[in-house]
């Protein structure tokens, strides 16, 4: 047996308590304490305040033909919206007269005269237009049309901010022999022979009334049928 007494153990010291009040008052002084400023990106707010410029001056600008647009005259009632349903209210409806200029300056007017006409309405910045011109002129450099019916195409929805602008120049590359007439920026004449989509074709008998009016490409041979109605 050992002769060694046992080593008593030592107690731990006894945590004092941290008073509540002191406890309150340190998780309010980390409550309060500052936070940290960011710093505002004023460069990025210039950047964005001059990109919002520049979008509207060139939506300003695209709706000023450039100098393209026309100042037509429209005598009688405007044709209803052309809506692509089976009956078109717009048929036997007298159209109302145009009276306008080329892009040479020369007067064109449309009129009833007793001529069947097939009008067009064209924008240069429309694909299926694009498609539609050099098809149609290639048709009539061919021999095509019918006789006693007469092609007029209204150059409307000038934008000089959109593509193959300007127009005119774009017919002369197309050689289109067809009359033109220049529409104004608020593209009047296409609203007022109830215009949609392009490009837009309206068909008039002799008389002046609408017998057809459809929007979209059209095959020459569906043209040359239409055109054969006309009375």
């Amino acid at each position: 047996m050992s002769d060694r007494s046992p080593t008593p153990k030592r107690k731990k010291p006894a945590r004092k308590p941290v008073p509540a009040a002191a406890t309150g008052k340190a998780a309010q002084r980390v409550a309060e304490a500052p936070k940290p400023k960011r710093d505002i990106p004023v460069v990025g707010i210039v950047f964005t305040l001059v990109a919002l410029a520049l979008v509207a001056a060139v939506l300003l600008t695209g709706n000023s033909g450039g100098g393209e647009a026309g100042e037509p005259t429209v005598e009688g009632e405007w044709l209803p919206f052309y809506e692509r349903t089976d009956g078109d209210s717009a048929i036997g409806l007298a159209a109302p007269t145009i009276t306008g200029a080329d892009f040479d300056g020369n007067e064109v007017v449309l009129e009833p005269n007793g001529t069947p006409t097939a009008v067009v309405f064209l924008a240069h910045w429309c694909p299926h237009c694009q498609v539609e011109v050099p098809k149609v002129q290639s048709w009539l450099d061919a021999g095509g049309g019918v006789d006693g019916v007469e092609i007029i195409s209204i150059a409307t929805s000038i934008n000089s901010a959109r593509e193959n602008y300007p127009p005119s120049e774009w017919l002369e590359r197309e050689d289109w022999e067809t009359p033109v007439i220049r529409d104004d920026t608020g593209n009047t004449l296409h609203s007022a022979f109830g215009g949609g989509g392009f490009p837009f074709w309206v068909f008039l008998n002799g008389d002046g009334t609408v017998a057809v009016r459809t929007t979209g490409e059209l095959d020459l041979a569906t043209l040359e049928q239409v055109m054969l109605t006309l009375e």
